[in-house]
């Protein structure tokens, strides 16, 4: 006899990071499906920050209800836009606010052992997305830069996967 698995499903959706009317409507659809029986395993926060300021209180707030359902929370696509020049630079000051963007958002996800994966949108700024749709005035919003160079915000996830190891 051949023994069937079940698959997992999970709901993936961009700009629904925060609380907002989106992610209300999420969290009804998952809470729903819950109480139906409805098979859901979780849902991916796709967590593309367009702008170098993140709501990270909200973002963790959402991890937290959604979590609290039962269900796994997954970032999928992370990236940090960052206002660039025109040769695709970043000023130093914005790769330091991309940093602690980056390493708020592991935190908030690591809080919660139902936020079970981070993963960003590629690893290298050379073949990012960003960029491509806003004129060329944003772009390095990645953990290495077009030379495969680590960012300050590889070393800031870095150092918080790092010290949440320690704890285990």
């Amino acid at each position: 006899m051949r023994r069937i698995r079940r698959l997992c499903f999970f709901y993936n959706d961009a700009e629904a990071e925060v609380v907002n009317p989106k992610s209300d409507a999420i969290y009804a659809m998952v809470r729903d499906f819950r109480q139906r029986g409805v098979p859901i395993d979780g849902v991916g926060l796709q967590m593309h920050i367009a702008h170098i300021h993140a709501d990270v209180a909200s973002i963790s707030d959402n991890i937290k209800r959604l979590t609290a359902l039962g269900v796994q929370v997954h970032i999928t696509e992370m990236d940090v836009a960052l206002p660039v020049d025109s040769l695709g630079n970043a000023r130093p000051e914005d790769l330091r606010q991309q940093a602690d963007i980056y390493r708020e958002i592991v935190s908030a996800c690591l809080a919660y052992p139902g936020c079970r994966a981070i993963q960003t949108w590629g690893f290298t700024d050379k073949y990012s997305w960003i960029g491509s749709h806003s004129k060329h005035t944003e772009g390095a919003a990645l953990l290495f830069d077009r030379g495969y160079r680590a960012k300050p915000a590889y070393e800031a996830v870095r150092s918080v996967l790092v010290h949440a190891k320690s704890r285990w």
